[in-house]
């Protein structure tokens, strides 16, 4: 009986230990729940800026005349410094385990954002999973003040648009703060991050009229990618090379590509399905050689020439036009990443040390100054599975 007594009190002791209640608890009318921050560089430090919800604006089925969101700045010394000065600014204390988007500033960018990366994932209330992006030619402040229609929260406009875009549109990436971090640390490899930036009048965009009007004056758009060496920004790819990069890369899903019909006048539009990249590297007289493999399957989406789609003839010489050009884009990407930015982001040094330790070892410390010379080739192969619902196209009426 006195066994079994010790053993109850035991088992409940036990239990109570897992009982910790609820002392970390917080109220959602104590806190300000943030899904943006904007980090900008300032001549003393840095400037910190959150872009807080108003849960009743948003929660609102009625036409209100308040914003969903606000934003409020601070500058410090340091971030977590910037980010405490907030309290004498916000009403309540900035609750950080919502955040979507962290944007840096170009001029951050430019300068270097490894201190920047070590708060973010030091503090305890960040997860991991926002998506960050360097606001093009301005600071992230400004980007973070502008009102988007459809989406009610800005950051999360950003964030659905990054996301949709890399499921359907070649030029964006989706980067997040544990793979950016791994990239700047790994040997052989430099990050790329995509870059945000405002169209159309920036002071009107922070006002309630550009929401309410049906063809928003200023919006926010993302298609190019900023191309790093270390932790700083050194230049900007156009959308073109941006495109280019994500098939190397084998980041693309899906996407529109438009060539023109060699042999008449118009042109076509491919829908891509599917799109795989294979990179290898051979050395020859101690000089590596890298070949890049782009496999590309995809459906006819437009055609504005006059062909007969139903002739397999046709359907490889479609294959050979796309796939020629799309030959020349990756290659013509390549060159201009060697010439004008003189930074791996494609990762064949990286390469070299997976498959080939030994060699890397005796280039790793000048591989810098080797790769701008090294010898790329990009082949591409294009399979059109599917001509759409009818087979040609409509005979157009010649005046």
């Amino acid at each position: 009986m006195i066994r079994r007594w010790f053993l109850l009190c035991f088992t409940l002791l036990f239990l109570l230990t897992s009982l910790t209640g609820c002392w970390s608890k917080r109220e959602l009318d104590e806190i300000a729940i943030a899904t943006g921050i904007g980090l900008d560089k300032t001549e003393n430090g840095y400037k910190f800026t959150v872009q807080i919800i108003n849960p009743a604006e948003v929660a609102a089925k009625t036409i209100s005349t308040r914003t969903a969101v606000t934003t409020y700045t601070s500058e410090g010394r340091s971030m977590f410094e910037a980010l405490r000065g907030l309290t004498d600014k916000a009403p309540r204390k900035v609750y950080l385990s919502h955040i979507r988007k962290v944007v840096f500033g170009e001029e951050l960018a430019r300068e270097g954002i490894r201190e920047t990366l070590d708060f973010l994932t030091r503090d305890h209330e960040l997860r991991t999973d926002f998506h960050i992006a360097v606001a093009k030619g301005m600071e992230a402040h400004d980007l973070l003040t502008i009102l988007t229609p459809m989406e009610k929260i800005p950051a999360n406009k950003m964030y659905f648009s990054m996301q949709t875009s890399r499921e359907y549109w070649a030029p964006s990436l989706v980067m997040k703060i544990q793979q950016l971090i791994s990239t700047i640390l790994e040997d052989g490899k430099e990050p790329v991050i995509s870059g945000v930036y405002n169209v159309g009048n920036l002071k009107k965009g922070s006002n309630l009229d550009n929401v309410e009007d049906v063809g928003a004056p200023t919006d926010v758009r993302v298609d190019s990618l900023g191309v790093f060496k270390g932790d700083q920004l050194i230049g900007w790819m156009d959308q073109l090379q941006s495109t280019g990069y994500n098939y190397i890369m084998g980041n693309v899903k899906n996407t529109a590509e438009y060539f023109k019909c060699k042999d008449e006048e118009g042109s076509i539009t491919i829908e891509v399905m599917q799109a795989t990249s294979n990179k290898t590297v051979t050395i020859k007289d101690g000089e590596p050689h890298f070949n890049v493999q782009v496999s590309v399957e995809g459906n006819i989406a437009d055609v504005e020439c006059e062909i007969e789609l139903m002739k397999v003839d046709t359907i490889k010489r479609l294959e050979k036009n796309f796939s020629d050009q799309l030959s020349t884009l990756l290659n013509d990407t390549v060159s201009d990443v060697q010439e004008d930015f003189q930074s791996d982001v494609f990762g064949f040094g990286d390469l070299i040390y997976r498959t080939k330790p030994k060699y890397w070892k005796t280039i790793k410390e000048d591989w810098d100054s080797r790769f701008p010379d090294v010898d790329v080739s990009v082949e591409t192969t294009v399979k059109i599975n599917r001509t759409g619902t009818i087979s040609d196209p409509y005979e157009l009426k010649k005046e």
